[in-house]
């Protein structure tokens, strides 16, 4: 009968351990999730970040547009339409969520930056054709380009120019969507 005491009391001891081996386990696998998560959240901000710098620099040569000959209405309006998208894509980006706090928090505002960025497509093409109407329409009726031959040059610049950028752009959005489904996944997962 002692023996079967010290078995169970050896096999109790083993199962207790085993538990605790489990618990450490654990813990170490959530420390290793949520360091991974911490770095896909600051891959998330940079490439988020780059759209700002984008624009930042298009604000930044706003002057050299007005030596073109563009008009002042054209300018004030192209200036407006910049600012407005690089203040709406830090606020978006604001809305990346420091993944070391209250997980369910964390998953509701990276699924509503989430939408708000990819939604952001229906703003900013239909800004991006109507700028480019008022660009052509702004040099058409400004004589002294045209006239001085740099319309063609002008216009060939612009259009591969918004050619590479819609291309940069639209990676940049996907890349940026994939990166917030990789975090949200592993979200899901830490809450789970």
């Amino acid at each position: 009968m002692e023996t079967n005491d010290n078995t169970i009391l050896e096999m109790q001891q083993q199962m207790n351990q085993l538990r605790e081996k489990l618990e450490s386990q654990k813990i170490v696998n959530e420390r290793i999730l949520r360091n991974s998560c911490g770095m896909n959240a600051r891959r998330l901000k940079l490439k988020s970040s780059i759209p700002i710098f984008a624009g930042a620099a298009a604000l930044l040569c706003m002057p050299g547009l007005y030596s073109l000959g563009l008009s002042v209405p054209f300018l004030v309006f192209t200036g407006a339409l910049m600012a407005v998208c690089v203040v709406a894509t830090i606020f978006v980006r604001g809305l990346i969520p420091d993944v070391n706090k209250d997980m369910v928090s964390a998953a509701r505002d990276l699924v509503r930056f989430r939408k708000i960025h990819k939604d952001w497509i229906k703003f900013g093409l239909p800004a991006l054709a109507v700028w480019l109407g008022l660009f052509l329409r702004d040099l058409w009726k400004n004589t002294d380009v045209f006239e001085s031959g740099l319309t063609v040059p002008v216009v060939c610049g612009v259009l591969v120019g918004l050619v590479v950028g819609v291309a940069l752009g639209l990676k940049n959005r996907r890349d940026v969507l994939d990166a917030s489904d990789d975090l949200l996944a592993q979200i899901e997962e830490l809450k789970g």
